[in-house]
């Protein structure tokens, strides 16, 4: 590994830090007097933000002659904007969020305004940080690294940015990633909203490791992250919101994005859904299944008489692949044997437990009317699992809504789920989803109240198979919408909503 120590010398960045500036006076036109070309990129890292817009404008007061004005797309929480060149200048910036359906930047939400200096092969690189509705802006000045030496020796640049607020210092080490913690290379110390100098470190792939200050006692190793192109990143070191114990997570930024890596010894979590229907197929079912998970060496969890519609609670364990087996409760007839559970790092899976109706094949010729006689010879119901990565978002102004459909019906192969508006009828909801049977998706919606339609084309003709309401406000979390069989509904299904911390 090689670092250029001469470039590691005390952070001393610009920061500029502001709580929600308004009522700015003109500072300048955007306009540039030369071609010279300086770039602007947006970090979001406010944990309970929703998406946020950044706009650039060079004269707030002359909106209809500006020659740049310009909201670029809205960024979510650990998500980075591209990097955006404009002419060297001084511009006018916004940060704001969509707070109804519109994202005219008119309609937008505003919650930070100031100035910004673009400059010549510079990026100002602006970081939203803590609470939303309090929010704290960071901008740094980082010069563009134009050095030919670089490709012809195979080096890429990094910088350290320290934004977790519990850690004000820390230190960042890095080894290859055949190696270990006793082979890594002291980086530098990372100190809090402190952007540091630019290193050069050798292409490689690389893991990284984080200490207290001056500590060897490390309490973060990263999974290992590929640098195999000239560029530059920057290395931020954020609190980890996900499920597994340690206190950090790293997000790699770089020209395309942003690549999070874990802790390669983050715990996951799991649980299971029982959304295996009552069906003729399953004639010695009952509703009650026992569910068993075998981890490493002799340990296991097991679950007992988890009822249909009923979440399991949820069990925490490193990560890894499991096997798990599903029991009929009171026959013991063995559903789902040897199946596999592959839990990542720091990630909360629910299993979604269902029955899927299929025909006779026997003899596995894929003929499943062997007299010919036009009609399936036979069907058998098999229990199949869905396994749908719970969202780790705790934004206050939107929420997530993973739908899960476990429809089992030859009428219909998809349902189309309809959030409508009070000013909205069905045909013009703006929010809207098609999910296959057997399938998952996700929807993000802005805190409002929606009428929830789920819609099938059946013979040609839409029915409509459930309906509910749903609201949304700050207080809301993220929840799963589940879609499946009820023989007493006319439809013959129904929509359950569950927030999905209250699966656990």
């Amino acid at each position: 590994m090689k670092f250029n120590r001469a470039l590691l010398k005390p952070f001393q960045p610009m920061v500029y830090v502001a709580i929600l500036m308004f009522g700015l006076t003109a500072c300048g036109s955007g306009g540039s007097d030369d071609d010279s070309t300086g770039y602007i990129k947006f970090y979001n890292a406010s944990a309970n933000a929703p998406g946020v817009f950044l706009t650039v404008d060079e004269n707030l007061d002359e909106d209809d002659d500006d020659e740049v004005e310009v909201t670029y797309n809205s960024v979510a929480y650990t998500k980075v904007s591209a990097t955006n060149a404009l002419d060297k200048g001084t511009y006018y910036i916004e940060l704001a969020w969509q707070d109804e359906e519109s994202s005219a930047r008119s309609d937008l939400e505003i919650i930070y305004e100031d100035s910004v200096k673009i400059k010549n092969d510079q990026i100002n690189f602006i970081a939203l940080t803590g609470d939303v509705r309090q929010p704290e802006v960071l901008q740094y000045e980082i010069e563009v690294v134009d050095d030919d030496n670089d490709d012809d020796d195979d080096l890429f640049n990094i910088r350290l940015l320290n934004l977790h607020g519990d850690y004000q210092n820390v230190d960042l080490y890095m080894s290859k990633d055949n190696e270990t913690f006793n082979e890594a290379v002291l980086v530098g110390t990372a100190n809090y909203q402190a952007l540091s100098d630019n290193i050069k470190v050798e292409q490689d792939q690389y893991i990284y490791y984080i200490t207290l200050a001056g500590s060897s006692d490390v309490i973060y190793t990263s999974v290992d992250q590929n640098y195999s192109a000239v560029s530059q990143y920057i290395i931020v070191l954020r609190e980890n919101t996900g499920v597994g114990s340690s206190p950090f997570t790293i997000d790699s930024i770089g020209v395309n994005g942003v690549t999070e890596l874990e802790d390669v010894d983050s715990e996951a979590q799991f649980s299971f859904y029982n959304g295996i229907a009552l069906d003729d197929y399953l004639p010695t079912y009952f509703g009650d299944i026992d569910i068993e998970v075998r981890l490493d060496g002799e340990s296991e969890v097991k679950f007992t008489q988890v009822q249909l519609g009923e979440f399991t609670s949820s069990t925490t364990t490193s990560n890894g692949d499991y096997d798990f087996y599903v029991r009929n409760s009171q026959t013991n007839e063995l559903y789902v044997t040897n199946a596999l559970l592959s839990l990542e790092e720091n990630a909360d899976n629910t299993l979604f437990l269902y029955g899927k109706r299929d025909p006779i094949d026997d003899d596995e010729d894929g003929d499943v009317d062997e007299n010919s006689d036009g009609i399936v010879d036979g069907y058998e119901t098999k229990v199949k699992t869905l396994t749908v990565t719970k969202s780790s978002s705790s934004s206050i102004y939107s929420h997530g809504i993973k739908l899960v459909n476990l429809a089992d019906s030859d009428d219909f192969s998809r349902v189309t789920f309809y959030f409508v508006l009070s000013d909205e009828i069905i045909s013009s909801a703006d929010n809207k989803l098609s999910v296959l049977q057997e399938n998952s998706a996700s929807i993000t919606l802005l805190n409002n109240t929606y009428s929830v339609y789920a819609i099938a084309t059946i013979d040609g003709t839409e029915i409509k198979l459930a309906n509910m309401q749903l609201i949304l406000d700050e207080d809301s979390k993220e929840q799963y919408l589940i879609f499946e069989a009820e023989p007493s509904a006319s439809s013959g299904y129904k929509m359950t909503l569950i927030n999905q911390r209250s699966a656990d």
